[in-house]
């Protein structure tokens, strides 16, 4: 599996509002900046994530991104899926040979496990893992 750019600092972004959740808007240079991140792609990420219901945002010179819930509660898919779509195993081949056409369809079911399984991980991986703020009990999340 492949992460995109725009995904990997939407994660960062999100396990920094982790680190600093206080109840008060972060803005998003200030976001930016602390992950090295340019800014105008971060923000375009950043309200992605807020059409996602992942953060909030408050206009206003005290405005800023705050985490819509705890961060035990976001997990890495609904950050990767906000930015990137859902994860499928689709596979874009869809006519072969007729000889060929078993290993097409066994390699389509491998590419649809393959995803179920990287949904999996994600799933079970939340930002406070990464943040390694209060770690959630093994389990926990299955």
């Amino acid at each position: 599996m492949r992460l995109g750019r725009a995904a990997a600092y939407a994660v960062f972004a999100t396990v920094y509002l982790a680190e600093h959740a206080n109840g008060t808007p972060i803005q998003g240079r200030d976001i930016a900046e602390a992950c090295g991140v340019p800014c105008g792609h971060l923000l375009k990420i950043l309200q992605q994530l807020v059409r996602a219901q992942v953060l909030t945002s408050e206009r206003g010179p005290a405005g800023g991104f705050v985490l819509r819930k705890p961060a035990h509660d976001i997990s890495l898919l609904e950050i990767v899926e906000a930015i990137e779509g859902p994860i499928t195993g689709d596979l874009l081949l869809r006519s072969v040979a007729p000889e060929k056409e078993a290993a097409r369809l066994r390699l389509e079911q491998t590419c649809r496990d393959v995803a179920d399984y990287a949904k999996t991980l994600l799933t079970r991986t939340v930002v406070s893992d990464l943040a390694g703020l209060v770690a959630s009990p093994v389990g926990a999340r299955d």
